[in-house]
């Protein structure tokens, strides 16, 4: 259970503390579920009437707020950021729930040409076969299978149910959530004789320092070479890195992403949730791609795409503008249409009764 003073909070989040300070905080919590015991942190000081009635014994203002007049009970932290603050009290919190103690669960089967670092831990039934070399602090939990040959770093954190194939590379404090998939076979097939015919895919997957795939993502090996995720890449749920592709450093990609292989992506790009590249292509550094995009063809550094076919932002927004008219713009046609039509009618009326000498 989560114990700490405010003083040690101070010292976490390097903030610094004011009012009642004798208070023991036993968890974190957010402004809507504020509670005795609690911590929580408000970002803006526009509005110090919203502390007035707050339940939790701890909260952790922006420096802004030493000028306002606070009603709060309990004791305050002033930080640069408070946001951020919270957050290294967070991972303060994670690493002391996540802790593990070091050693070898006996229904593990790791070989004995395998080569485990300092301070190693793998659960039970975790699999690790020939020539894996795993750095020291790494831990493989429950149910794991590491493939020959493959190496992993440092202070890694490997989670139930993972799969890291043969050859593949993962350097350190990276983390793989439960499910991911590394070093799969590409989707590599040729059509031959009358029938699809497997491409071999012997490449590898390299995975970056401070690299985190989640849940039940699934990164290809290369067809020849390397798949490669940069540097403190994050790669979300239900994501597929097709083989071949190469990640720059600190890019995101959210939930159920599909990039197709042998796609270039730069550093610092976004791809929001449900994108999909086409392949065979390049997306610049600090790119952005809306939600459910579909691109086609290369990005541009820094430019904001959306759409499907995907286009500049300026472009998109001027197409959605028009779609949302459509109605407008059917009625209008169809009152041209019948208007026009009414008019032919009257012509060929009078034009006959012309031809008739009437």
């Amino acid at each position: 259970m989560m114990q700490l003073s405010i003083s040690e909070i101070a010292k976490i989040t390097q903030t610094q503390a004011a009012g009642k300070t004798d208070v023991v905080i036993t968890r974190l919590c957010s402004l809507e579920d504020a509670q005795e015991g609690g911590i929580c942190y408000v970002v803006s000081a526009d509005k110090p009437e919203l502390l007035e009635h707050l339940k939790a014994s701890a909260v952790i203002l922006p420096q802004e707020a030493k000028d306002k007049e606070i009603t709060f009970s309990g004791a305050v932290l002033y930080a640069q950021n408070p946001e951020w603050a919270f957050i290294l009290l967070m991972k303060y919190v994670d690493a002391a729930r996540t802790k593990h103690t070091p050693g070898i669960h006996p229904t593990a089967v790791i070989s004995p040409k395998a080569k485990l670092g300092k301070n190693v831990s793998v659960g039970a039934y975790s699999v690790i076969e020939d020539g894996v070399t795993i750095g020291d602090n790494t831990v493989i939990f429950p149910q794991c299978y590491i493939g020959k040959d493959a190496t992993i770093g440092k202070n890694c954190y490997i989670y139930p149910q993972v799969v890291i194939r043969e050859d593949c590379v993962l350097k350190d404090y990276v983390i793989l959530q439960p499910g991911a998939r590394i070093g799969a076979d590409g989707f590599g097939f040729t059509f031959h004789d009358g029938r699809h015919q497997k491409i071999p895919q012997v490449g590898n997957v390299v995975l970056g320092n401070d690299v985190e795939i989640q849940a039940n993502a699934c990164v290809d090996r290369a067809k020849i070479s390397s798949t490669v995720i940069g540097d403190n890449t994050k790669i979300d749920n239900l994501v597929q890195v097709g083989h071949n592709v190469r990640v720059g450093q600190s890019s995101i990609f959210c939930a159920q992403v599909g990039i197709a292989g042998t796609t270039d992506i730069g550093n610092g790009v976004v791809l929001a949730g449900q994108v999909g590249l086409a392949g065979h292509m390049k997306v610049g550094d600090r790119a952005q791609i809306g939600a459910q995009s579909g691109v086609m063809g290369d990005v541009p550094a820094g430019k904001t795409y959306l759409g499907f076919p995907a286009v500049p932002q300026k472009e998109a927004f001027r197409q959605m503008a028009v779609v949302r008219k459509l109605p407008e713009i059917y009625k209008e046609f169809q009152q041209f249409k019948k208007e026009l039509q009414e008019k032919e009618e009257v012509s060929f009326w009078g034009k006959l009764k012309k031809m008739m000498g009437r």
